[in-house]
C-alpha cells in the first residue's frame, strides 16, 4: 500500500445503457454512456453481473459492448479502466435469455418433425418422448396436450394410427387442420389435432416422381410445395386443390413467403450447391424466372432445411441436424442488403433443423443435436415475423 499513490485516471462513471429496457444476453451489442472511459478497448473491462462483456468500440464517453452471457433482472454492470482505483458505479440492467427450452417441454421431448404455429400462438409437432410418439400441442403458457393417435407398431387400429412418425414439413391450415408432407412421396396430408384419427390425403401432385420437402401458405389463397424429383415449384389452390407447376431445376428443401413484397424464397441444391432464390409473385399468383438471392454453399457447410422472414426482410435459415466434426452455424441471418452472419454465435444449440415464429418476438426452433434433440424458444427482441398464412 502506497499512501502517496495518485491514480493516473479518474474512476469511470456509467450514466445510462441503451436500449434502456434491457437486451439479450451474449448477443449483438448495447451502448454504455458515461464519463472517464478511454479510447483503447484493451484498457477497459465491462462486467454484467459476473459475466464479462466484449468491448467492440470505445470513446471517453461511450462504449459499444456485447453483453455477458448471464441473464436476469437488475444485473449490476460495472466498467473498469486501467489506471483508475475503483470500478464504476454499479448500473442495474436486465439481460434476457436469448434461447432455451420451450415452456412446458424438457430435453426428453424430441421433435421428429417440423413445428407449426396457429393464430393463437399454439405450436404443434410430433414428439418422441422416450419411445412414446405423439402429435403434441403446446400453448404459450406451456400447457402440453397430446393427441391419442398411435404410432405404427403400437397396436392401435389403422384408422387411429399415424401414417408416418415424422414428416418433412408441417403447417397449420385455413380449416384449423394440420397440413403435412413426407419427403418420400408427393401427397399432402391433413389432420385435425385432437381427433385421435389417422391423417387424410388432402391432395397429391400430378408429378409422380415429386417428393415434397417443404410447404408454405401465401396470403393469395395458395399453398406452395417444393422438393425433389420434378424440377418444378408446385402451387396448389387452397379452395379447389388444383395444381400449377412452374419450371425450376433443383433439389429444393425449403420455401418461405415474404408477405411485405409478395415474394417466394426457395432454398436447396441449385446448380450443384446450396443456394436461396427469390421470386416475385404477380397479381395472378404466378412466378417468373426468379433471381439468386444468397449463395449459401460458397460460404458455409450444412444444408438449408427451413427458412422464415422477419418483417424487416431479414431471412433466417436453419442448417440441419448437427453433424460430427462439421462446423456450421445453427441458424444464419441474411439481411436485405446482402450482409449475413451467424445468428447469436455461442448462444444457440447446434443442429437447428426447423424454425417457425409466433406473432410476437419469439420464434420456435427444433434442434437435432448429437447429444440432444429439443424444442426451443428464440427471443428475437425487437423483430417480428413477416407473416404466416393459412389460418
Amino acid at each position: 500500500y502506497d499512501p502517496n499513490y495518485e491514480p493516473s485516471r479518474p474512476d469511470p462513471v456509467i450514466s445510462s445503457i441503451s436500449p434502456a429496457s434491457g437486451y439479450l444476453a451474449g448477443v449483438d451489442s448495447v451502448i454504455i454512456t458515461g464519463e472517464n472511459f478511454v479510447n483503447g478497448i484493451d484498457s477497459m473491462i465491462v462486467n454484467f453481473g459476473g459475466s464479462p462483456g466484449v468491448i467492440t468500440a470505445a470513446s471517453p464517453t461511450q462504449l459499444v459492448v456485447r453483453p455477458g452471457t448471464i441473464f436476469g433482472e437488475d444485473l449490476p454492470v460495472r466498467v473498469g479502466v486501467r489506471g483508475a482505483i475503483n470500478y464504476s458505479n454499479p448500473f442495474l440492467y436486465t439481460l434476457y435469455q436469448p434461447f432455451g427450452l420451450y415452456a412446458g417441454l424438457t430435453n426428453s421431448d424430441a421433435p421428429t418433425s417440423p413445428i407449426a404455429v396457429d393464430g393463437d400462438n399454439n405450436i404443434y409437432t410430433i414428439i418422441n418422448n422416450n419411445g412414446l410418439i405423439r402429435y403434441t400441442k403446446v400453448s404459450p403458457d406451456g400447457t402440453v396436450t397430446v393427441d391419442d393417435t398411435g404410432y405404427p407398431g403400437e397396436g392401435t387400429p389403422t384408422n387411429n394410427t399415424m401414417r408416418f412418425t415424422e414428416y418433412s414439413t408441417m403447417l397449420f391450415g385455413p380449416d384449423d387442420n394440420l397440413y403435412m408432407a413426407q419427403q418420400g412421396i408427393r401427397a399432402i396430408f391433413t389432420k385435425t389435432f385432437g381427433d385421435g384419427a389417422r391423417e387424410g390425403v388432402w391432395a397429391a401432385s400430378s408429378a409422380s416422381a415429386f417428393k415434397i420437402r417443404d410447404m408454405v401458405f401465401d396470403n393469395n389463397g395458395y399453398l406452395w410445395a417444393v422438393g425433389d424429383g420434378s424440377n418444378k415449384i408446385h402451387r396448389f389452390d387452397v379452395a379447389s386443390k388444383s395444381e400449377t407447376q412452374f419450371d425450376f431445376e433443383g433439389l429444393i428443401t425449403a420455401v418461405a413467403y415474404y408477405s411485405n413484397d409478395n415474394e417466394l424464397y426457395v432454398g436447396g441444391i441449385i446448380d450443384s450447391t446450396q443456394k436461396v432464390w427469390k421470386f416475385s409473385i404477380d397479381g395472378s399468383g404466378n412466378i417468373g424466372a426468379g433471381e439468386l438471392y444468397f449463395d449459401y454453399g460458397s460460404k458455409y457447410n450444412g444444408t438449408i432445411t427451413s427458412m422464415i422472414l422477419a418483417s424487416s426482410g431479414e431471412l433466417l435459415i436453419t442448417t440441419g441436424a448437427e453433424v460430427a466434426n462439421v462446423e456450421k452455424p445453427s441458424i444464419l441471418r441474411v439481411y436485405p442488403d446482402g450482409r449475413y452472419e451467424e445468428l447469436f454465435p455461442g448462444m444457440l444449440k447446434p443442429g437447428a433443423f426447423t424454425i417457425t415464429w409466433r406473432d410476437d418476438e419469439f420464434a420456435v426452433v427444433g434442434v437435432k443435436g448429437l447429444e440432444e434433440s429439443s424444442i426451443n424458444f428464440l427471443n428475437m427482441y425487437d423483430r417480428n415475423r413477416a407473416g404466416i398464412f393459412g389460418f
